[in-house]
């Protein structure tokens, strides 16, 4: 598996087009060759302005490259004036900065992997490194927008961490035209993730699993010490069979009683 790296520099703004072409494909879901090569254009131009600044802490760029070199996953992590709901200052003109809460926070974007290269656990290695520098930057929270019909991102963000925080209905994604790339209405969901501690919801479902755990521990406490017993007498074959019975009946006798979870 392609092992994830930061790139910086002239090796970053030399990868910006293909990881761009990668963003084209795998997030916009461009499916013809001209309209790859129109958005794919623009998003590299983008991509080297927003992380190849000299600026140290406000922006940098992973890949993650098969064996001939091409990129097959890539993530990028900037710092923007930001709202809690990940909408940038010049979105919230005219409303008191203060009452917008709007302040330096770290966005995650460009988060794509090649079809032949997913179910690998290279978005969640490449997330990782990048919540990792944010922490180093000095920063308690990533936010991240997605778009609210990309069900298979949303859930995998939300298995990382993430939890929805806005929606907003006043988003814009590229699009190729004629003309070249044009912008056009879109919904994104606005999501956070608090790098100080779990979900709140992940710990409540941790309780509940040790509570689970605890509980039938109880129930069959006393059948574990029969079994425990008959394979200290050498009676394996009947300490199997034992077991199969504690599967099929006592197991399911105290599932009434963990409803209360």
């Amino acid at each position: 598996t392609p092992q994830a790296r930061r790139v910086e520099g002239r090796e970053a703004a030399a990868l910006a087009q293909p990881v761009a072409e990668l963003c084209a494909e795998a997030i916009l879901l461009a499916d013809g060759r001209t309209e790859r090569a129109i958005l794919a254009s623009a998003l590299a131009r983008d991509l080297r302005q927003r992380v190849g600044g000299s600026r140290s802490g406000s922006g940098a760029l992973w890949v993650a490259q098969d064996a001939d070199s091409n990129v097959v996953a890539s993530c990028a992590i900037e710092v923007g004036r930001l709202s809690p709901a990940a909408l940038d200052e010049n979105r919230l003109r005219g409303q008191n900065p203060l009452e917008a809460d709007v302040a330096e926070r770290p966005l995650l974007s460009s988060l794509a992997v090649s079809p032949d290269w997913r179910r690998r656990g290279l978005a969640q290695r490449l997330c990782r490194e990048a919540e990792g520098l944010a922490r180093e930057w000095g920063y308690d929270e990533v936010l991240l927008k997605v778009e609210r019909d990309n069900r298979r991102a949303r859930k995998l963000y939300r298995k990382l961490g993430y939890r929805d925080v806005a929606v907003d209905a006043g988003a814009e994604r590229p699009e190729a035209g004629p003309g070249g790339v044009r912008y056009v209405p879109t919904v994104q969901v606005a999501m956070r993730k608090d790098l100080r501690r779990p979900p709140a919801d992940t710990v409540a479902a941790a309780a509940a699993a040790i509570a689970a755990a605890a509980y039938l521990g109880a129930v069959l406490h006393d059948d574990a010490a029969a079994v425990a017993a008959l394979v200290a007498d050498g009676r394996a074959g009947a300490a199997l069979e034992r077991v199969g019975q504690l599967v099929t009946a006592a197991l399911p006798s105290s599932l009434p009683g963990l409803r209360w979870l």
